[in-house]
Parts: structure tokens; sequence; C-alpha cells
């Protein structure tokens, strides 16, 4: 038996798995095949939110356990907005209202002199996108008509990122963190709401389907009136943002985006 089968198992994600350790703290393990320049932004991320206020676990340091790369974080008590709440129409609509908040909260702190940038991830994600070269064209065009923006901005903000704890909306997986728009990190959060993976419900019942449509427009009129932002900002990104989403292993629905994509983008 190895180490990390003697380390009980938390939480696990697409690119780590989140072992309990001693004395209050996790180990994130990323998986052999993830970049250790991701693990290094997470920290980097991480930190720099901690530093500017916000809500997220904190980074105690490194620690390569059998070839692959974590980060040590202190523990938290709580569970991620949503878990639970079913078809509890309340419970949603009160854990959007808290997702949109914390999300606006995150955006009113600078981050400038941060060195992962919004626009370069998306680029090098676009670029992988695995869809039509046409659309991958208008997405890569679009990008680099937006401004830069000089924000903080979580990168992957969604209800299992936001834990909710006794002291509030925690944040945490960092490692997409960037300075950039927050329409396009607001882009990014609303399309997850929309075309997130889905579940044996919505696969075998398509109007279902619905529901997500529903939460997406609910947590963004709700962002919106809490923030100001103007809709036409956030329009602006959903094409880039949804081309990156098409990336290999990315956690959403995509025969649902693709088509959404080409009927949108391909007339």
């Amino acid at each position: 038996m190895s180490y990390i089968d003697l380390l009980p198992l938390i939480g696990r994600g697409a690119s780590a798995d989140v072992h309990r350790l001693a004395d209050g703290h996790v180990l994130k393990l990323f998986h052999a095949d993830v970049d250790s320049g991701i693990v290094q932004r997470e920290i980097e991320c991480a930190e720099r939110a901690s530093r500017e206020g916000v809500a997220v676990p904190r980074p105690i340091g490194r620690k390569v356990v059998e070839g692959r790369e974590g980060i040590i974080f202190e523990e938290l008590s709580g569970k991620p907005l949503l878990q639970g709440s079913g078809v509890r129409i309340d419970h949603a609509r009160d854990a959007l209202r808290k997702l949109a908040v914390s999300h606006a909260d995150i955006h009113e702190r600078g981050a400038e002199g941060l060195f992962h940038q919004q626009h370069d991830i998306i680029h090098v994600r676009i670029d992988a996108a695995d869809c039509d070269a046409e659309l991958k064209e208008r997405a890569m065009d679009q990008l680099y008509s937006l401004d830069r923006g000089r924000q903080l901005c979580h990168g992957d903000f969604h209800p299992r990122n936001a834990i909710e704890t006794d002291r509030g909306i925690v944040a945490i997986d960092w490692s997409s963190g960037c300075v950039g728009d927050p329409a396009g990190d607001v882009a990014r959060t609303e399309l997850l709401l929309r075309f997130g993976l889905y579940g044996r419900l919505l696969r075998q019942f398509p109007p279902a389907r619905w529901s997500r449509q529903v939460a997406a427009n609910f947590y963004l009129k709700h962002y919106a009136r809490i923030s100001g932002i103007a809709m036409d900002r956030v329009a602006a990104w959903r094409l880039p943002v949804a081309v990156s989403c098409l990336v290999k292993a990315s956690a959403v629905h995509r025969p649902a985006l693709l088509s959404a994509l080409r009927r949108h983008y391909l007339r």
C-alpha cells in the first residue's frame, strides 16, 4: 500500500485529488500529467487573493508525493454551495445570490503585477480547443478585441468552488486565477452554470435542462444588479470563453455547448 492510499480522500476533481492530513491541513495532490506551472499559478493566485482580503484557504507550501506535485492548504469546515439543494428553488436562489456576491467581491480587488494574464490563459485554451477551425479563428479574433483588465479573477468560479463556511463563502481552486476583466470571469461562470457536465437526470430527461438556464440567468442578473456591470461587456466575452471550454477533459457538456456555438456563430 502506498503513502497516498493511507491518506483519507475527501475530494476529487478533474486535475487533482484532495487528501486529509493531520493538524487541520489538507493536501491537494495534482494528477501526474498536470503541468507544474499550473501548480505554481494556484499558489501565487491564492496568496495574492489572500493578501487582497479575499476569503481563501491559506496555502502552506508545496509537497511532492510519489512523483505527483501537491499543495498543502489549511482545511476548511463547510460544504459547496448548492450541495443538497435538490429541487428546493428557494435554496438554489439563495446559493446563487451568495455566489454572485462572492464573485463581485473578488472582482473588487486589484491584481496589477500578477504574472498570470486572463488573455494568455484563454489564448492557450482556444488554441488547444477541439472544435471547428472557423470557431477557433473567430474566438481568437474576438479575444484580442477585448481589453485585458486589471482586476483579480478566479478563472473557474462555480458552486463547487465556493465553500460555505462559518466565516462566509470561501473561494477554492485558484489554478486558473489571473489578472483580467471581470466580464470574462463572469462569462465563464455563466457558461458553467448553463453547460456544466450533465448528471443522469439531465441526460435522460432533456426538459429538466431548463433549470440550468434559469440558474444562469438568475446568477447573471443578480451579479449585474450588485456590480453594475453592463451586459454587453459580458456578451462580448462569451465566444472566446465558450471555445476555450472545448479543450479535452473540460467539465462541460460538449454536445450542448457545440450545438449552441454552431447555431449562433456558424450560420
